[in-house]
């Protein structure tokens, strides 16, 4: 853990700007407060990237971006938009002509620092729980595949220095941001977590349920071709699983298997709170 820390670390202390991944369904889940509280003690500007902007609205999320935006700057981007590379790169030298030259250059780009061995005149930092679309985004600013990308949480491995431009190198982080253990619901709402390392899936499953019917309730109809009457998780789960055959012993619903499927259509963003 403290290994990771430490790379954390150097790459926010190398970076002139820092870019944190959120997911646009879940924006406070998906912070990490000690990565951003890391961030403002070296004193690095940061733009809060919400990835999977298609997977939500804005009006939706109104209230955590505007708590975002007075952190730092917020750039919406999405696989599904063509000039999302555009507007991130964008705001990127927007910032960095803003807030990104400093004179901290000449103190650690010495021969003999331990830092700044990236090279470039514009060093990105990028940070993001795993299913974020940290390599996706990495992937997008390149305009080339450089990261592998894959649906499994935690794929990248190493420190990554890759130009995005003749302008920009980005570092990507060694593995992950390290999770803490007692956090399921957290990380299995956000992805961060595949399901088969979920120690109760069905309680993350109640989660996503209940987000739904609060926020969207047809959504979750329509995505399963079902009418919910009561909104209660064992009801949904039993209805559910009648629906697609998931059947034990007994000829009653298997509520793990019901509950798994939730989990990985939410992860894999099939099933949508908004279209």
């Amino acid at each position: 853990m403290e290994l990771y820390w430490d790379s954390i670390k150097r790459i926010i202390t190398e970076s002139d700007i820092v870019l944190e991944i959120l997911d646009a369904r879940l924006v406070e889940l998906s912070r990490n407060e000690e990565v951003e509280e890391l961030i403002k003690k070296i004193k690095r500007p940061v733009i809060f990237v919400i990835n999977k902007s298609d997977l939500t609205s804005k009006e939706s999320i109104r209230e955590p971006i505007e708590k975002l935006s007075q952190e730092g700057e917020v750039v919406f981007v999405s696989s599904e938009n063509k000039h999302s590379a555009r507007i991130l790169t964008s705001k990127i030298k927007q910032v960095f002509e803003k807030y990104g030259k400093r004179d901290w250059r000449d103190k650690v780009t010495k021969p003999t620092s331990e830092y700044r061995e990236a090279k470039g005149e514009i060093i990105v930092g990028v940070l993001g729980y795993p299913n974020v679309g940290k390599s996706s985004i990495i992937n997008m600013l390149a305009h080339r595949k450089k990261v592998k990308v894959s649906k499994k949480a935690g794929t990248t491995h190493g420190i990554h220095w890759i130009r995005a431009s003749n302008e920009i190198k980005l570092i990507d982080t060694p593995g992950v941001i390290p999770l803490k253990a007692d956090d399921d619901i957290r990380y299995g709402l956000i992805g961060a977590r595949d399901i088969e390392k979920l120690k109760d899936a069905e309680t993350v499953a109640d989660s996503i349920i209940k987000l739904f019917m609060k926020n969207n309730k047809k959504a979750f109809e329509d995505f399963y071709g079902i009418g919910i009457e009561a909104e209660d998780y064992d009801s949904i789960i039993n209805q559910l699983g009648l629906k697609k055959s998931f059947l034990i012993k007994g000829n009653r619903v298997d509520e793990n298997r019901t509950a798994v499927l939730i989990v990985k259509d939410w992860q894999q963003g099939r099933l949508r709170l908004y279209t």
